[in-house]
């Protein structure tokens, strides 16, 4: 029996508990149930999964209108797939969950809580919107330590007990060692050839900095009308024609200008180029650097930690909603043994021009402009919270 470790890290009221052998750390207890504040990730190879919906294996709905049976559903689908990639629900860092409809998320928080022990919660986040079918009310995609595997490129997994579109992966390892995160790209046009386009500038950008396609690990979308996505679907399978399809995951928005944005995880582990720096701020050929996010980000080394969604005070006003955000956010990467400067990818979900323009305000004034986190935001129709305004997701790095 693998012995648990606690180390109680006494600063700012925070503890941290160590899982001896699964490369693992919870810190502190989230405001949101059923998470830690951030967990820390030793540099393991990691099992990143499509978004999985309440499927059974022939892809008919399970549960439709019971949200209980829908998330007993999808947990069960992420078991299999994880399972096929050597790893499990406890070894679960991540979890990203996306509503139908934001007041059932303390039914979701509730069934997260019981499944996980005390003291080795995930980390967590929420947003809110049309999700691919009308009787689909919550879907999740996860992040989870791999077992025992020790890939030297990126593995994709098709489990043959879940059903799946033929060719997309349900599961792939990020190996050890360099990863990459592409932030949010998008080229203009009506929905097929802007996703067209985004895909091929984005093969652009990994072919810049020595990646192509078969190093990517998961690919996420945001859309609109969600409706269309099986538009977008098509785009992704003449893109990606004679190879398998990454891991998915595709997030309404309420953006007219343009319909889709994409960004993407992708390894970093065969690339020529190599870097004795921790982290590396990269702005592609013919892209402006920008001072509040990095086009792409490099982890070359280290503990990445995984920090739950931040949702301020939720008082509606934008001003001091933000403040608490980036303080709070300061504090677990203290606690955590990191900073500002060590963040690499963050994802804003906003769901009103009030908050999403203070956002802008304030970034340049917690980050170093040269050397700001990758990032996408998405204006939503709700954050995860009723009337939050705005949800941060945020990865970052411990210091070395």
């Amino acid at each position: 029996m693998r012995t648990l470790i606690c180390i109680y890290f006494l600063f700012l009221g925070t503890y941290v508990f160590a899982q001896k052998g699964q490369h693992i750390q919870y810190s502190g207890t989230s405001s949101l149930l059923g998470s830690s504040d951030a967990v820390i990730v030793d540099d393991v190879p990691l099992v990143h999964t499509t978004q999985f919906l309440p499927l059974d294996k022939s892809g008919n709905i399970v549960g439709s209108g019971d949200i209980n049976a829908q998330i007993s559903q999808i947990f069960s689908n992420i078991s299999s797939a994880l399972k096929k990639a050597d790893s499990n629900l406890k070894m679960v860092v991540k979890l990203n969950v996306y509503l139908r409809n934001s007041n059932q998320i303390t039914v979701v928080q509730a069934h997260i809580n019981k499944r996980f022990k005390t003291g080795k919660k995930p980390a967590l986040s929420f947003v809110a919107g049309d999700l691919s079918h009308p009787d689909i009310l919550v879907s999740m995609d996860a992040v989870a330590v791999a077992g025992k595997m020790r890939p030297e490129s990126v593995n994709y997994y098709m489990p043959e007990d879940l059903s799946s579109d033929q060719g997309t992966a349900r599961a792939a390892i990020l190996p050890a060692g360099p990863v990459v995160y592409v932030s949010g790209q998008a080229i203009k046009g009506e929905l097929a050839e802007a996703t067209r386009g985004t895909l091929e500038q984005l093969q652009a950008t990994l072919l810049s900095i020595g990646l192509d396609k078969k190093d990517i690990v998961q690919i996420k979308s945001f859309i609109r009308p969600m409706s269309d996505l099986k538009i977008v679907e098509q785009e992704f399978a003449k893109f990606f024609k004679g190879a398998t399809i990454p891991p998915l995951v595709n997030v309404e928005w309420t953006s007219t200008d343009p319909v889709i944005e994409i960004e993407l995880i992708a390894s970093s582990v065969n690339a020529a180029t190599k870097s004795n720096q921790q982290l590396d701020f990269i702005t592609p050929p013919g892209m402006t650097a920008s001072p509040v996010y990095c086009k792409v980000t490099r982890i070359n080394y280290g503990q990445k930690i995984f920090i739950s969604g931040l949702y301020g005070q939720i008082t509606g006003n934008a001003d001091s909603d933000l403040t608490s955000i980036f303080t709070s956010m300061g504090t677990i990467l203290k606690n955590t043994g990191s900073d500002f400067r060590h963040l690499v990818k963050a994802t804003y979900y906003v769901s009103n021009d009030v908050h999403s323009a203070k956002l802008n305000e304030i970034r340049p004034k917690y980050y170093d402009p040269l050397r700001p986190p990758a990032a996408s935001k998405a204006m939503v129709k709700d954050v995860g919270f009723p009337h939050a305004g705005i949800s941060i997701d945020m990865i970052g790095v411990v210091i070395r």
